[in-house]
């Protein structure tokens, strides 16, 4: 592979020597990555912490460590910084005077308080460890810190864009704003949009990944207590979101013979706990929120996974269900056929009796042979060990690039 004839002068199979390690210095930054473990640029931050080590000197910046989240050697990577992270923020706008107070600070005012309160110690950490790249992975609040430290510093900014084309493209032209030396995007669609928009800015797709020793066929089940074949739908309770719990609800509504687990919680749970009663039998409907370390037993305790978000910048847990040996529906557009490939249905999940025959039809996937093994394929596509090695070629390219550019900068 490329990578190891790049780097084979620099790593060798022994614990590296300190004073003798030659490989770049690369900062990922995310203050909630060892808080929480359910959000998808949070794992983001840790697998690709633990599986870039290989090729760099990985320091993830983050609030806190727990092991729970982390695993049992984030010693290797892990710097503690204070700060207070979005997931802490996120109770106190549902608190009956505190919310009423935050709310109007921001639309997200998670995301700003995270920011306010990690930029001084981030930043002077960085200022006094200088590293050859910079990646923030918690939206514009990493990149207003990367964006001082580069204007001083001169290293290099590399960002995936996670939120693709939600909210109009909004977040995608804020983020363009501030102009990272390279942009990740997950799909070709969204590089049409930053090639018109910023044609100056350099930009790549690289998908999001999945843990496949986490992720499989094999391992524990457990009892959901419900009937018949199980369907499960992972997305957070807001109306206001793009994971439109209702469509599923509705479709569910037409296959009496099946159950419905929707794994997800938030300030409309009991909004949608309403309406799922309304259209399902009491014994047929579950609401539940399971720990990231439960969700591999809970994929295998279902037998079909689907999702009718609208605009999904990526979809994770698609890949996390088709790694589990599941069959998966979900609307048909570019992304969606990128991760699902022939593993899966897809269709207009707003023509809900579409969307209920197209259920009961993969529901019939599961055990034939042939699925399984584009199942299996297409999952393999998306390993980290796969998606870390496009990083850190990435990663290398702009690191070497930066330097050329400081040298001529010298010779001018």
């Amino acid at each position: 592979m490329i990578l190891s004839h790049l780097f084979s002068s620099m790593v060798s199979t022994s614990k590296p020597d300190p004073q003798r390690d030659q490989r770049p210095r690369v900062a990922l930054i995310h203050p909630e990555a060892g808080v929480s473990s359910n959000g998808g640029s949070q794992l983001s931050a840790l697998e690709l912490a633990r599986h870039l080590q290989p090729y760099f000197r990985v320091t993830l910046l983050c609030s806190a460590k727990s092991a729970e989240h982390m695993g049992e050697n984030a010693d290797a990577f892990v710097k503690i910084l204070p700060a207070i992270p979005r997931g802490k923020v996120k109770p106190w706008l549902q608190h009956p005077v505190i919310g009423p107070l935050l709310k109007p600070l921001a639309r997200n005012p998670e995301i700003l308080i995270e920011l306010l309160t990690s930029f001084i110690p981030y930043f002077l950490y960085l200022m006094r460890h200088p590293v050859d790249l910079l990646y923030p992975n918690n939206g514009y609040a990493g990149l207003v810190l990367a964006n001082r430290v580069r204007a001083l510093t001169g290293t290099p900014v590399l960002y995936t864009e996670r939120a693709g084309r939600l909210a109009q493209g909004k977040i995608l032209q804020r983020d363009l704003a501030y102009r990272p030396d390279h942009m990740v995007v997950f799909d070709q669609d969204t590089l049409d949009i930053v090639n018109t928009s910023a044609p100056n800015q350099s930009a790549s797709i690289i998908p999001n990944g999945v843990d496949l020793s986490r992720f499989s066929r094999q391992g524990d089940k457990i009892n959901l207590g419900l009937p018949g074949p199980v369907v499960v739908c992972v997305g957070s309770l807001y109306r206001s979101n793009h994971k439109r719990i209702e469509l599923t609800i509705r479709a569910m509504a037409k296959l009496p013979q099946c159950s419905l687990l929707i794994c997800g919680d938030g300030p409309d749970r009991q909004h949608f706990q309403q309406l799922a009663y309304s259209h399902l039998d009491s014994e047929r409907i579950r609401f539940a929120s399971f720990g990231f370390d439960q969700m591999p037993a809970v994929y295998r305790s279902c037998d079909l996974f689907t999702l009718a978000s609208d605009n999904e910048p990526f979809g994770r847990v698609y890949l996390e269900a088709l790694a589990s040996g599941l069959p998966v529906v979900a609307p048909d557009d570019s992304m969606r056929r990128s991760i699902i490939g022939q593993a899966g249905i897809l269709c207009d999940v707003t023509d809900i009796e579409q969307y209920a025959a197209s259920i009961e039809r993969a529901l019939q996937l599961k055990d034939q042979l042939e699925w399984q093994k584009d199942a299996k394929r297409q999952a393999i596509k998306f390993s980290w060990i796969n998606i870390a090695e496009q990083y850190a070629e990435l990663m290398l390219d702009i690191i070497n690039k930066n330097a050329q550019r400081q040298i001529r900068d010298q010779y001018e």
